[in-house]
């Protein structure tokens, strides 16, 4: 009977993404449709030049006269990976971010859409939707947060339509090649920065020029979830005894894994917790579902037990 209901939810949890990816594949179509009507609205020759210039069209990336040496793309994407879980620790604690590091008003409005709550007087807070938010693959967690910043747009007195542009065209540019910054429109501009607080590009500044450098994240948005999830390569062992091991340094998963179980110690490339009943209740309190730990814990296997079946031990999914 255990199973049975498991398996229901683990079915519901599944059609969630289903839906996600079906709403990114609606919104793409959507993007080159807006970008196809807006191109033709250009009758003129100038009125064309115009269209390409603002940025609605690919542009052309600065030759290395310009830029000089470049990052490189193993660089770029621990960039983006320190950018991304900065993010998600300012999230989860505050106290665990560097210091300096702050987030622009245009962004807080975004986490505070969905992913945190405060009360009067009090520090903003994960909500249930942030707490399960943070067990999501890396690319629907991206997509999650374009929609709320697309949708937060008006409220900052932007053009949806052109913030949504820009961002297609962001995901298709070459990862790690250099494009002016003289080229954007103030929107854009605005958008560079605060899409260089999450890490889709890094920032520049040349003799003459400045630029961005579009990230893994960035042309992530133009790839599909299944890509991402594929690409991704899991840290977690759990072991029948209900012991977890994750091998990683990162104080973002040993963050995350807090959530939901008891960590007992940390080392240089190794996370020790144990799953019990009191780590369980809290996660439950927070609003996440068994399901959903359920899940995380097999998207996110060590290669070393990948290919085992059951991935999680039957005994600790039936708890």
């Amino acid at each position: 009977m255990m199973f049975s209901t498991c398996f229901i939810h683990l079915r519901i949890w599944n059609h969630f993404f289903i839906m996600l990816e079906i709403t990114r594949m609606v919104l793409k179509v959507l993007l080159l449709w807006l970008l196809f009507r807006k191109f033709h609205e250009s009758t003129s020759w100038s009125n064309s030049i115009s269209f390409c210039c603002s940025g609605c069209l690919p542009r052309e990336p600065l030759p290395f006269s310009v830029t000089g040496r470049l990052p490189t793309l193993v660089e770029l994407e621990n960039y983006a990976l320190d950018q991304w879980e900065c993010f998600l620790l300012q999230l989860i604690n505050s106290s665990q971010v560097e210091k300096g590091t702050t987030f622009s008003s245009s962004m807080m409005k975004t986490f505070q859409r969905g992913l945190l709550s405060s009360r009067d007087g009090e520090a903003a807070k994960l909500s249930e939707n942030g707490f399960q938010f943070l067990l999501m693959e890396t690319n629907a967690q991206l997509w999650y947060i374009m929609r709320e910043y697309i949708s937060s747009a008006e409220e900052r007195g932007v053009d949806p339509t052109d913030l949504i542009s820009f961002l297609l065209e962001l995901s298709f540019h070459t990862q790690g090649a250099a494009y002016s910054l003289s080229t954007l429109t103030e929107v854009q501009r605005v958008a560079i920065m605060d899409l260089m607080e999450l890490g889709l590009v890094k920032l520049q500044q040349g003799r003459k020029d400045s630029w961005f450098i579009p990230t893994k994240l960035a042309t992530n948005l133009s790839s599909s979830l299944s890509d991402s999830a594929a690409s991704k390569e899991g840290i977690v062992v759990v072991e029948t005894n209900f012991r977890l091991y994750a091998y990683s340094a990162s104080k973002l998963h040993c963050e995350i894994l807090r959530l939901f179980s008891r960590v007992e110690y940390q080392l240089p490339n190794l996370i020790v917790g144990a799953i019990t009943k009191e780590s369980l209740y809290g996660a439950f309190d927070n609003g996440i579902t068994a399901e959903q730990i359920i899940s995380f814990l097999q998207q996110n296997a060590h290669p070393r037990v990948i290919d085992k079946i059951p991935i999680v031990p039957e005994n600790v999914t039936d708890q």
